[in-house]
């Protein structure tokens, strides 16, 4: 099967010219056919209009100095050298990018969580004496992101973070060390962290911190 033009491909070559000239080979996708309709570009593929009301003889299009080529296709995919994809390898692309962008929580849904419920556990994770609490009250089996609380009792926790978070900090002093930065939040501050950071969570006392992840299964991203 040959080269798929999505929508986005599309949009960008009709900023070039309407008239838009393909590889035998390429493939629409639904969505980019219907913008097309939208927009009023003109698809041709060898001899034939593929997106038009009429199918007409594609010579007088070809000679046109206005048509996109198959070669301002390749320019704007970046593409170099001709690629092939066949059905096999299209169905496993498809089923990786489903795993890749399915959502943590198929179903999410309005939830109350009562804060005289909530108790936080020592954190596993923790090194060997050091006092980290945890607890998520908003996870995967209700929201797309989730929630909790997190307590460090004169405490360190080194930590890579491949998922993104906010912090919040309720009481005392959090700091957190970051790609060579140094934060020291007080309570009513607001921390955000991107994922794929290597951080440091630390409090020289006592501190209570309330946490937001992207996406809600943050544990299932952590070595």
């Amino acid at each position: 099967m040959g080269r798929f033009i999505s929508a986005a491909v599309l949009r960008d070559l009709a900023k070039l010219d309407k008239n838009i000239v393909l590889e035998e080979d390429s493939v629409l996708t639904p969505s980019a056919k219907d913008l097309a309709k939208e927009l009023g570009i003109t698809i041709s593929k060898g001899r034939q209009e593929i997106v038009s009301h009429s199918v007409v003889d594609q010579s007088v299009r070809l000679s046109s100095n206005q048509a996109i080529s198959h070669k301002k296709v390749n320019e704007i995919l970046g593409i170099t050298e001709p690629v092939i994809i066949n059905a096999d390898l299209k169905k496993v692309v498809q089923k990786i990018l489903g795993e890749v962008l399915k959502p943590a929580c198929e179903n999410p849904k309005a939830t109350h969580v009562k804060g005289k419920t909530v108790v936080i556990q020592p954190f596993l994770g923790a090194p060997p004496g050091q006092k980290v609490g945890l607890v998520d009250v908003i996870d995967s089996r209700v929201g797309n992101l989730a929630s909790g609380f997190m307590t460090f009792d004169h405490a360190k926790l080194p930590w890579f973070l491949n998922y993104d978070e906010v912090d919040y900090v309720i009481e005392g002093e959090f700091v957190l060390e970051v790609e060579g930065q140094v934060f020291h939040a007080k309570a009513g501050d607001v921390v955000y962290i991107p994922k794929g950071s290597q951080v440091v969570f630390s409090s020289p006392r006592f501190c209570k911190v309330f946490y937001c992840t992207y996406p809600a299964n943050w544990a299932d991203f952590c070595d």
